[in-house]
């Protein structure tokens, strides 16, 4: 009878690792990976003289495929979100899942601001960007309204781009629900996740484009009201 031949094993192993490669979801090429190691290592132990380097890198790469492949399930397990989330995710992430948008809103603090507060104050420098839930906020420079903030209107999404101190106020002229992210871990964030970084990058464009054509009619039609006056 002619013994089982252990190259068996490191031919299986080998085909694992090629499926590993022609996959496109990381989640199974991280688990055809895993499979790979696995099976490979018989293959080792079975030698006439254990083969003691390659168990060693096999299972340190098994260790490592079933942490990454466990870390990847967590994420995609379905996440629930509350209707105030969901609401926000409308606003902005529409196109980002749940896992990560619970991310992105869970390095942010939800704030209350009365009528009345400041949101941005003129010559100084924001340490946070602030995203309308609910309610209205002025914008003015030098007592010149130049437009209103209102849901889904980012308040510091210039300055966040520029850095530069702030040259308008921004008041709650209502009760105002906010999401606020520290502008440091906001960038920090979105520095490690290019897919939330694009949505949100395409969001501060169109609420720039807007503000840009809201506050240059609003300022101009002050101005004129202001000559007439």
């Amino acid at each position: 009878m002619n013994s089982f031949d252990p190259s068996y094993f490191i031919h299986t192993a080998n085909v694992l690792l090629l499926l590993a490669y022609s996959v496109r979801d990381i989640l199974w090429l991280r688990l055809c990976a895993l499979a790979s190691s696995l099976v490979a290592i018989p293959y080792f132990i079975l030698q006439p003289t254990p083969l003691w380097a390659p168990i060693g890198w096999s299972a340190l790469f098994v260790a490592i495929n079933v942490f990454q492949s466990w870390r990847l399930l967590v994420e995609r397990r379905p996440v629930k979100l509350t209707p105030e989330e969901e609401y926000v995710r409308g606003l902005v992430f529409e196109d980002v899942p749940p896992g990560r948008v619970l991310q992105v809103l869970s390095i942010g603090s939800w704030v209350n601001t009365a009528m009345g507060e400041r949101l941005i104050e003129s010559g100084k420098s924001p340490e946070a960007i602030s995203l309308i839930a609910r309610g209205k906020v002025l914008v003015t420079r030098d007592g010149l309204v130049l437009g209103e903030l209102v849901a889904g209107s980012l308040v510091g999404s210039a300055l966040l781009l520029s850095g530069a101190p702030a040259d308008v106020d921004a008041v709650a002229v209502e009760p105002v629900r906010a999401l606020r992210w520290e502008i440091a871990t906001l960038q920090r964030y979105l520095a490690a996740h290019p897919d939330v970084r694009i949505t949100m990058q395409r969001h501060l464009a169109r609420d720039l484009a807007r503000k840009v054509v809201s506050f240059g009619e609003r300022g101009d039609k002050e101005q004129e009201r202001r000559n007439l006056g």
